[in-house]
């Protein structure tokens, strides 16, 4: 029976299985980072957290501002959101999570608004290829950011 137990345990540490928990908005540092925190009415963030497999726009980038009032728009302070861990981390040292408010993905939203670009280098989960989709389908209708004339992709640009 311990080895049942240890081969399940094993197995389940090796799987890209994503871990849920609760948090709530404390603001939205930008079009993928938000603070959040263990409860509702907390006036200080716990931590600070980027969305997994996504980038967004530099806040100084063409529609940069635009990808953070969009999340605004969805996470006003107290926001009951579930996050995702992937365990993975930014290169800044954030952990990376997938983002949802009510049942609704906030990293596809973004992609599916032409707000945010898939990342190359770092999305490697299997709904990573459905993102590809979304994101093609919004350079194609030329949603948000991919309306402009760019000559140089999104994710070239220097930060």
């Amino acid at each position: 029976m311990r080895k049942i137990f240890l081969f399940v345990l094993a197995v389940l540490m090796l799987t890209d299985t994503a871990w849920a928990r609760m948090a709530f908005v404390v603001r939205v540092e930008d079009g993928g980072t938000i603070a959040v925190a263990k409860w509702p009415d907390a006036e200080k963030e716990d931590e600070l957290v980027r969305m997994y497999g996504i980038r967004t726009p530099s806040l100084l980038d063409p529609y940069g501002q635009e990808a953070r009032k969009f999340l605004l728009g969805l996470l006003p302070k107290g926001t009951k959101i579930e996050l995702q861990t992937v365990n993975q981390t930014s290169e800044d040292g954030l952990e990376e999570v997938l983002v949802q408010v009510a049942g609704k993905s906030l990293n596809y939203s973004l992609l599916y608004e032409g707000l945010a670009w898939v990342d190359r280098a770092t999305c490697k989960s299997s709904y990573c290829r459905r993102w590809y989709i979304v994101e093609h389908n919004s350079v194609e209708s030329r949603k948000g950011l991919w309306s402009l004339e760019l000559e140089t992709p999104p994710w070239q640009w220097s930060h």
